[in-house]
């Protein structure tokens, strides 16, 4: 029991830290952010944090995949056995949008990576987002197929490029949300949702 308290003490205060280094990172980019300033946003010693870490680049790398693990949670909780196929890329669409609207950090670090060209640096932490990327363009393929067999997607698009196509869309989504700086009611998100599905699922073109 006494262990089991500890081991979950030590990850609530590991997962503190993290979020501490999601804010700063975010707010002051990798080149420029230093522990210390990550230690005081955590309440914390810096040498407490090197009990949990081993430098700034493993406190990064930890921090960008667990939240990559975290929205991937995220996005799979709010899918269920019973939606067809196009509900759950609505879903999708709007759960991650959602998620990035409500956390600005979230969307801050991504543009930390862009802007210092971190992912070449960090081979790493590339080779595992790219499979984390690839897990759900993976997923999405198999609901775009299901929903070709069920004639609810048109069969004479390629359906790798149709999911090309909502992943571009809902990028452009996220970023126009994200610059915002400021909180995106839900149902504002929705409404965004909405209008890109629709973009999706029937075009542009009238008649």
């Amino acid at each position: 029991m006494g262990k089991e308290m500890d081991l979950n003490e030590r990850e609530l205060k590991r997962s503190n830290i993290m979020n501490a280094a999601l804010k700063i990172f975010s707010k002051k980019g990798y080149g420029t952010t230093a522990l210390d300033e990550v230690a005081q946003e955590a309440g914390i010693a810096k040498g407490t944090l090197y009990l949990y870490f081993r430098d700034k680049e493993d406190l990064f790398c930890s921090t960008l995949l667990n939240f990559v693990e975290n929205l991937a949670d995220y996005l799979k909780s709010h899918i269920n056995e019973k939606m067809g196929p196009l509900e759950i890329l609505e879903s999708i669409a709007f759960n991650e949008l959602n998620f990035f609207s409500q956390n600005k950090d979230c969307f801050g670090i991504f543009q930390t990576i862009l802007h210092e060209n971190l992912l070449f640096s960090h081979e790493k932490l590339f080779t595992l987002l790219l499979q984390k990327k690839r897990d759900l363009i993976n997923y999405e393929v198999q609901v775009v197929e299901k929903g070709k067999k069920e004639g609810l997607i048109r069969k004479d698009i390629d359906t790798e490029d149709i999911v090309i196509s909502f992943d571009g869309i809902l990028t452009n989504a996220i970023h126009q949300f994200g610059s915002m700086g400021v909180f995106t009611p839900p149902e504002d998100v929705l409404g965004k949702t909405h209008s890109m599905m629709k973009v999706l699922f029937n075009g542009i073109r009238t008649g």
